[in-house]
C-alpha cells in the first residue's frame, strides 16, 4: 500500500505519544522532588494531584496537557491502524485506547484524590470507580492491540512487545490491592511498574509509527 504526504503528516503526528509520555515522567519527576518528604516507593502518584497536595495547581497543568496528548496519540493510532491495514483487532484497541484516554483527562479532572486517600469519600470513590475503568481499557486494548498487530504481516514484533507489556501491566495490577490490603508500603513501587510500563509501550509504538516505512504489507 503507497501512502502519500497526508499519511506522513500523521506518521508526524504519531510522536504526540512520546511528548504524553514524557509529560507525564516529567510530572511525577517534579512532583517528588517540590514535595519534601514524598515517596515514590511508598506514595501513589495520584497524590502529587490531590485535593491539598503541595504544588497540586501547578502539576494538574502537566497531567492535563499529558491527557490531551494522549487522546491525540491514541486518535492517531487508530487513523494509522486503518491506513496501514491491520487486522481489526487492533483497531478495536486502538478505540478502547482512545476511551481510556478520554475518561483519563475527563475523570480524573473531576474528580482528584482526596485526603490522600485515606478515607472513601464521594470523590475518592468515584475517583476509585475512574481508576478501575481506566484499568480495565488499558489492558484490553494492549491484549488487543497486540494480538491484532501481532496477526498483521509487518507488525509482529511491535504486537509481541504490546502482549508482553500488556502481562507486566495485568501483574502489576493484580499486585495493586494486595498491597494495599495487607498495609505493605510498597504501593507507589507497584503502581509505578503498572503506568511506567504503559508509557514505556507508548513511547516504542510511537517510534514505531512515526519510522514506518512508506509502503507496507497487507493482512
Amino acid at each position: 500500500m503507497k501512502l502519500g504526504l497526508k499519511d506522513s503528516y500523521w506518521q508526524t503526528a504519531a510522536l504526540s505519544g512520546v511528548v504524553s509520555a514524557l509529560i507525564y515522567i516529567l510530572h511525577v519527576a517534579t512532583g517528588g522532588i517540590l514535595w519534601d518528604g514524598y515517596s515514590h516507593v511508598r506514595q501513589t502518584i495520584s497524590e502529587l494531584t490531590g485535593n491539598g497536595a503541595p504544588n497540586a495547581g501547578m502539576l494538574r497543568i502537566f497531567t492535563l496537557l499529558y491527557g490531551i496528548f494522549g487522546v491525540i496519540f491514541a486518535a492517531v493510532v487508530y487513523v494509522l491502524f486503518r491506513k496501514h491495514k491491520t487486522h481489526k483487532v487492533a483497531q478495536w484497541g486502538a478505540m478502547l485506547l482512545f476511551l481510556m484516554h478520554a475518561v483519563s483527562l475527563i475523570g480524573f479532572s473531576l474528580f482528584p484524590l482526596e485526603q490522600g486517600g485515606e478515607v472513601l469519600t464521594f470523590g475518592n470513590f468515584m475517583h476509585l470507580g475512574i481508576t478501575a475503568i481506566v484499568v480495565v481499557a488499558t489492558i484490553g486494548a494492549l491484549f488487543a492491540i497486540g494480538y491484532g498487530l501481532w496477526l498483521t504481516k509487518n507488525f509482529r514484533s511491535i504486537g509481541m512487545f504490546t502482549l508482553v507489556c500488556a502481562i507486566v501491566i495485568v501483574l502489576a495490577g493484580v499486585a495493586v490491592p494486595i498491597v494495599l490490603s495487607g498495609g505493605l508500603p510498597y504501593a507507589g513501587l507497584v503502581e509505578r511498574i503498572l503506568i511506567y510500563t504503559l508509557q514505556l509501550w507508548t513511547i516504542v509504538l510511537s517510534v514505531y509509527l512515526y519510522r514506518l516505512p512508506k509502503s507496507t504489507g497487507s493482512i
